[in-house]
């Protein structure tokens, strides 16, 4: 960083008097004005080598600026800031290439051990390609790779080491280049181009999970895979002809490395919608380099709607988190399911979605309506307006699996965009129930509030939106979006959303258990003879199990984080430019035009978060109870059987998720029981604690506080 001795510059953009103090200026006895045209105007000569060093004086007037200041030169621009990267450094320069590489000889005899050094290179420039660098940082950055594509071959004859008048070598190193790693590249080129075709055929978000910029090179888009599977197979021949050559070690290490190769490319040109469960049996040689594909697999086994829902959930929350690849793959395989007749159907999700949660009248899902043709008879117009359901929801419900499959913060963001929808599509099918009712000839129910009807079809869309609105605030916690001095606003948010969440459940089992009365043991016969009904009971029954558990936790954190604001033991950073209700506004602001339930208005919201009337004492009695409370309720989830927790197809991760919750629970007791020893001595103080957010050993939405006391 330096500065033109004799180079005067009018700071145009800030006060006068300020920038007397921030402005870092070499006294000259003639001080060229600053241009008025062209800013990048070359300098003499004799200007451009009278540069200093200003860099520990340009720190030190930095410092004096305060938050939200801005220091801007009219003339410093975009195309200077970028012209001061260093060019012709090997680490910030990408484009810069040194003569050696010009007259690279691919062909170049190397060790055997170096063969499989680079495969083993290679193979990690492309993961990392999957996990989101550009070609360009990755693959392309291997003169091997660069040697095979920079001919533009059309043609696997042409996709070679060897240049246009290459010699031949027949030394044992170069054949082993020649036959073993150069068959591997191709085939993994082949690879990369089915993986940019898979993430393009499908909603992954370009530059955020993956860059699908090939920059105009071709990737064997004319090669048929039969060829690449023959050329690796060919390999495969040659290695195994070359007897007693190599040890045995290293000549399973290249046989390993080249099935690995010709199973990915065979599977990766596959055709997703023909996948079946038997498929698997492709992945058995790359298993263990692909293992999100196995569970990709679990979709094809239908176990029900609910099933799958929880699978898709279960899968994108798993560490280490897919990659856009898989992700991609389970979109097209799931599609492909839902598109190939035959096989599960948008309507045949919805009506089972629907009909294991809401329990609807029969008459509403029976397949024998779509055979009436008679206008005047009622299941004629139930047809109609059913139809238009699966029609209008359906739209909806497939693309809540698809948002799913995107990554944690797109998937946030999207939700909330969908939530509107889902808000709409209630309305409108609250309005279907009601003209369904002339039809079924629903009987009302009584309720403390009057007579009262099931709406069944809006109560399930009720259901899935606020579902969506706890999963907003949840992933609010889990991808940080919300500080720590916030954690107590947003937990009361999360359990308003579960409570209201509860009331609609228990307003849904009200309505399913409607037919079943009499004495114990003709209830228990009656359920016997209908297994749909024991089946939206034991599902509504879960469902009030898991929401009790994740209100009685929030109300946990609520009381502890807000015993921790009272004691100033929270770090609340300054924010010159910000208020307490304008931040509630931003974080709000998803939710404003929802119908129901509606956001709070930010005053009773300070009054019914804080708690003032409750004392601090009480707070944390209150949160060591709720977190008491919360883990019983965890523990008999861990205890159910993977159908009653549909969990078939995510069993595994099911579990994970509640032993974390557990682990939660525990946290908050534990932080609880120290913050209540430390309030009694009269430790309680910002001199005397810290506290710290453990975000490892807990689950990501519920991160217990650690409380520890500092060192003097």
């Amino acid at each position: 960083m330096g500065e033109a001795e004799d180079n005067g510059v009018n700071h145009l953009a800030y006060p006068a008097e300020d920038f007397e103090r921030l402005t870092i200026k070499e006294k000259g006895p003639n001080p060229t004005p600053a241009p008025t045209t062209n800013p990048i105007t070359p300098v003499p000569q004799a200007t451009m080598d009278s540069f200093r060093d200003v860099t520990a004086e340009f720190f030190e007037a930095s410092e004096m600026l305060e938050i939200g200041q801005l220091v801007k030169d009219p003339y410093f621009t975009l195309l200077q800031a970028v012209g001061a990267l260093e060019i012709m450094d090997p680490k910030m320069d990408s484009g810069m290439l040194r003569a050696e590489y010009e007259s690279f000889d691919a062909l170049q005899p190397r060790l055997p051990e170096e063969v499989v050094g680079i495969m083993d290179q290679l193979l990690c420039h492309e993961m990392a390609w999957n996990r989101g660098s550009a070609l360009s940082q990755t693959l392309f950055t291997s003169l091997y790779i660069d040697r095979l594509l920079s001919s533009g071959p059309s043609s696997l004859a042409e996709a070679t080491f060897r240049g246009p008048h290459g010699k031949k070598t027949d030394t044992p190193e170069a054949q082993l280049v020649e036959n073993v790693l150069q068959p591997f590249c191709v085939g993994l080129i082949k690879c990369c181009s089915h993986v940019n075709h898979q993430i393009l055929a499908e909603q992954i978000y370009e530059e955020e999970d993956f860059v699908t910029q090939v920059y105009g090179v071709n990737l064997f888009e004319g090669v048929k895979s039969e060829e690449i599977v023959a050329l690796l197979e060919s390999a495969l021949s040659w290695l195994e002809g070359t007897g007693d050559l190599y040890s045995e070690g290293i000549r399973d290490a290249f046989k390993h490395r080249l099935l690995l190769r010709k199973s990915l490319v065979l599977v990766f040109s596959s055709e997703t919608k023909e996948w079946s469960a038997e498929t698997t049996e492709i992945w058995d040689t790359s298993l263990e380099h692909v293992k999100g594909v196995e569970e990709t697999y679990k979709i094809l086994n239908f176990e029900g709607s609910t099933n799958l829902v929880n699978y898709f959930l279960g899968f994108t929350t798993r560490q280490p988190a897919p990659s856009p690849y898989i992700r991609s793959l389970l979109q097209s395989v799931f599609f492909g399911q839902v598109e190939n007749p035959g096989k599960f159907s948008i309507k045949q999700l919805l009506y089972d979605d629907l009909k294991e949660l809401c329990y609807p009248a029969d008459i509403l899902l029976d397949p024998q309506n779509d055979l009436v043709e008679a206008p005047q008879d009622p299941r004629f117009e139930i047809t109609k307006h059913m139809s238009w359901f699966v029609e209008r929801a359906g739209k909806s419900f497939m693309e809540l699996f698809r948002n799913i499959c995107q990554n944690r913060p797109r998937l946030r963001r999207t939700l909330c965009h969908s939530i509107l929808d889902w808000d709409s599509l209630q309305v409108e099918a609250e309005e279907v129930d009601s003209e369904l009712r002339q039809f079924t000839n629903e009987e009302a129910v009584m309720t403390p509030n009057g007579p009262s009807f099931a709406f069944p079809l809006s109560s399930w869309v009720y259901h899935y939106k606020l579902r969506q609105m706890e999963w907003i605030m949840l992933l609010g916690f889990e991808l940080d979006v919300f500080q720590t001095h916030e954690f107590a606003g947003m937990y009361w948010y999360l359990q308003h959303y579960t409570r209201t969440r509860i009331s609609h459940i228990e307003r849904m089992l009200q309505f399913a258990s409607r037919a079943i009365s009499g004495p114990p043991l003709e209830r228990r016969k009656e359920l016997r003879s209908n297994p749909q009904q024991v089946k939206t009971l034991s599902l509504l029954n879960f469902y009030l199990l898991e929401a009790a558990g994740v209100q009685e936790l929030a109300g946990a954190m609520i009381a502890l984080f807000t015993a921790l604001s009272r004691l100033d033991l929270l770090k609340k950073p300054p924010q010159p430019f910000s208020s307490d209700a304008l931040r509630y506004e931003v974080r709000m602001k998803p939710f404003f035009t929802i119908g129901c339930p509606e956001v709070v208005p930010f005053e009773d919201f300070q009054s019914l978060a804080s708690s003032q009337e409750i004392e601090t004492s009480e707070l944390l009695e209150m949160a060591s109870e709720s977190a008491t409370d919360a883990r019983k309720n965890f523990d008999q989830l861990c205890k159910l059987d993977a159908r009653t927790a549909r969990a078939v197809l995510c069993e595994e991760r099911y579990r994970t998720s509640m032993r974390e919750m557990m682990r939660s629970c525990i946290g908050v007791g534990v932080a609880t029981a120290v913050l209540s020893k430390a309030l009694q001595e009269g430790r309680a103080t910002p001199e005397l604690l810290d506290v710290q957010i453990d975000r490892e050993r807990y689950h990501p939405s519920f991160s217990a506080p650690k409380i520890v006391a500092k060192k003097r």
